[in-house]
């Protein structure tokens, strides 16, 4: 199993120290071959005793065996035939849609159905393109979902905001003072939230209602630095929707059964 697979498969054992090592070794994949636990940690702003615990999360054995695989992976990388680039991609969405499509949203349906009103908070540029997806996809079925612009707007909106109302908080690492308070502040008046995130564990998450979430996904580009994929995201975004107008109809087919 490669690294990348071991971080997502153990992803829910994973704490913020994890990820900020991880996010390193992805981030400078050839240095980490050969770094040693004591600079790695010192440039992770952890601890040596972080990194060889975030290595044994992974099931490995030790700082060893980490780089012991992923001198292997950078080597079966340097050796790799010609990038197909179409084959690449095509895999990429079909692994990505397979994930999120084994995720349950009887329940956030059942939120979206039910709210008054839907208010999305999004964390970044990238996260407000995420909302402005969303928002067209379900005005489609009627649904209106107003974008928050800002912190003191959120703040705003709180003040006037109750239990029938329903907050959507798009956040890639969930991670970030502002989210978290924000999530803490929706949980205190018992207002529902739904987090889009990445990876299925990390603060923002613990504390939704309900969580929808991608896994983070690498694309092959030539470049120095890894360039990470967000059409996971806006795939989330559309299966949601379907899944949504099915459920729909299936109301919509029940009612009709109860009034015969």
């Amino acid at each position: 199993m490669k690294l990348q697979e071991l971080v997502s498969h153990h992803a829910g054992a994973l704490n913020e120290t994890d990820l900020a090592v991880w996010r390193y070794i992805e981030s400078h994949p050839r240095e980490c071959c050969y770094i040693s636990i004591y600079d790695l940690a010192s440039r992770c702003h952890v601890s040596r005793t972080s990194v060889l615990r975030f290595a044994k999360k992974l099931g490995l054995d030790g700082f060893s065996d980490l780089k012991s695989l992923l001198k292997l992976e950078q080597s079966s990388a340097d050796t790799a035939p010609a990038l197909n680039i179409a084959e690449a991609t095509t895999n990429l969405c079909q692994k990505i849609g397979e994930e999120i499509a084994r995720q349950d949203f009887q329940r956030v349906n059942k939120l979206m159905y039910e709210a008054k009103r839907v208010f999305l908070y999004p964390s970044g540029l990238v996260q407000r393109n995420i909302a402005s997806e969303l928002a067209r996809l379900f005005l489609q079925t009627d649904k209106c979902l107003f974008t928050v612009n800002g912190h003191d707007e959120f703040r705003t909106i709180l003040r006037q905001a109750s239990q029938g109302d329903l907050f959507i908080i798009i956040s890639l690492s969930g991670e970030s003072s502002a989210v978290v308070s924000f999530a803490q502040d929706l949980r205190l008046k018992g207002i529902p939230f739904i987090s889009l995130t990445q990876l299925k564990s990390n603060a923002l998450a613990r504390l939704s209602t309900e969580n929808l979430y991608v896994t983070p996904q690498t694309l092959p580009v030539a470049l120095p630095v890894p360039y990470e994929s967000m059409l996971a995201f806006f795939l989330l975004a559309e299966i949601w929707f379907v899944s949504y107008t099915h459920f729909l109809a299936k109301r919509h087919d029940r009612q009709e059964q109860d009034g015969l």
